[in-house]
């Protein structure tokens, strides 16, 4: 259960998207965020990711990360990667695709059965009915649009990928596992005057497996992912600008074994900040603080003790800071700091129908992030510094560590 806890905190701070400005610097991608401390403040391709009405922003445009240089918070060495482009069709038309993996860095219809890196994705709980082997979701291929006319853009995306494994004995009925994906991606940005944006986003993933036997019952696995993405954009001054933010994240499940029906585990998550963003020439300081929410729960067992036994988390505040400079036309820095205080309320026991709860604080240390930008022309390639690097000083002439802990790349036309 905690591990799932933190699992959901990893993902949640991916989820968050990222603000509207006009004449945005076409490039830029997740590790250009990381750098930044993780920031929900920073004007990104990213944005794409969960409301494909940004496409209309980033039109002509190649753009993928090269991933990571370990993997540890996806389990292999190349993770996150994808690939994608958006293309400017005229009259206010942009349509795009993005190709994504199961290691895709953003709870979006892009990530492919994203609960299962916390234990409770479709394909892991069917796998666990004796016999089942369904293959794990792969590969997916999401298509966008966006048409802005006047003031309004609305975007919208659409993916699906699916598997299958079945067994054919020379005699008797086949046995058959397969899993699927749909996923929709509405979303829509509004300038209401010179000094106002509204961006609003919404994530509908509906993943599901089925386990269909030689003999017997059909068994089932749904789950149901929502998520929503709200920002406001107040222009101060040409320098100063506020970001109210509002993330909501909602998980849950049922599984059918022919005869009796479950629910699943299931997780909600929210999350409000409001960031600053201070520019001044070819130097940008934009963060904030937020809160956030999570709750775990779980569904009674057989024996009816209790209702649902949950984990929550309530976090603040949590920071999330980051400057970048142009220091050539060619060279931008970068230095990130993110930091978060909260408690932990875990319901851990259950003697004679009453719930024993335990509430500790929490703390996720301070981190400091460090990134580079490189821009040849229309190409560009950012990336998060790894830290080991700077802290190994005359080792890296012949050490093997790694330079960057995380690429992305972007061409615009």
């Amino acid at each position: 259960m905690i591990k799932r806890i933190f699992t959901i905190l990893i993902l949640l701070s991916l989820i968050v998207p990222l603000n509207f400005a006009q004449g945005v610097d076409r490039s830029g991608g997740y590790a250009r965020i990381l750098s930044l401390g993780n920031n929900p403040y920073v004007v990104d391709p990213e944005g794409i990711k969960l409301n494909p009405a940004w496409a209309s922003e980033y039109s002509n445009f190649i753009w993928g990360d090269i991933g990571s240089n370990t993997g540890a918070a996806f389990g292999n060495s190349s993770a996150g990667q994808f690939f994608g482009g958006n293309f400017d069709l005229g009259r206010g038309l942009t349509v795009g695709a993005m190709l994504t993996r199961n290691d895709f860095n953003s709870i979006s219809i892009g990530r492919l059965d994203p609960f299962s890196i916390a234990g409770i994705g479709v394909v892991n709980l069917i796998n666990q009915v004796p016999g089942a082997s369904a293959i794990a979701l792969n590969n997916n291929l999401e298509l966008l649009g966006a048409y802005k006319k006047g003031k309004m853009t609305l975007g919208f995306g659409f993916a699906f990928a699916s598997t299958s494994s079945e067994t054919s004995p020379p005699q008797g009925n086949s046995t058959t596992s397969s899993a699927s994906q749909i996923g929709l991606n509405p979303g829509i940005l509004i300038e209401l005057n010179s000094r106002i944006l509204l961006d609003f986003g919404a994530s509908f993933i509906f993943p599901s497996a089925k386990y269909e036997p030689a003999a017997g019952n059909t068994a089932k696995v749904s789950e149901t992912i929502i998520g929503l993405n709200g920002r406001a954009f107040f222009k101060y001054s040409n320098k100063i600008r506020f970001i109210p933010s509002l993330v909501f994240l909602t998980q849950s499940g049922s599984g059918d074994n022919g005869t009796i029906s479950t629910d699943l585990p299931s997780n909600t998550a929210f999350a409000l900040g409001i960031g600053v963003e201070y520019t001044s020439g070819d130097f940008l300081l934009v963060g904030g603080p937020g809160l956030a929410t999570i709750s775990s729960k779980t569904p009674a067992g057989t024996t009816g003790n209790p209702p649902e036994l949950t984990t929550s988390y309530f976090l603040f505040p949590v920071w999330n800071v980051g400057a970048e400079w142009h220091a050539l036309d060619w060279f931008i820095g970068r230095l990130g700091y993110t930091a978060s205080t909260g408690s932990q309320t875990t319901q851990n026991g259950v003697v004679a129908n009453a719930i024993t709860e335990v509430t500790n604080t929490l703390y996720a240390p301070g981190l400091m992030t460090l990134g580079i930008g490189l821009r040849f022309g229309d190409f560009a390639l950012d990336g998060t510094v790894n830290a080991d690097v700077l802290r190994q000083g005359l080792n890296n002439i012949a050490g093997g560590g790694a330079t960057f802990a995380y690429l992305s790349t972007s061409y615009a036309f």
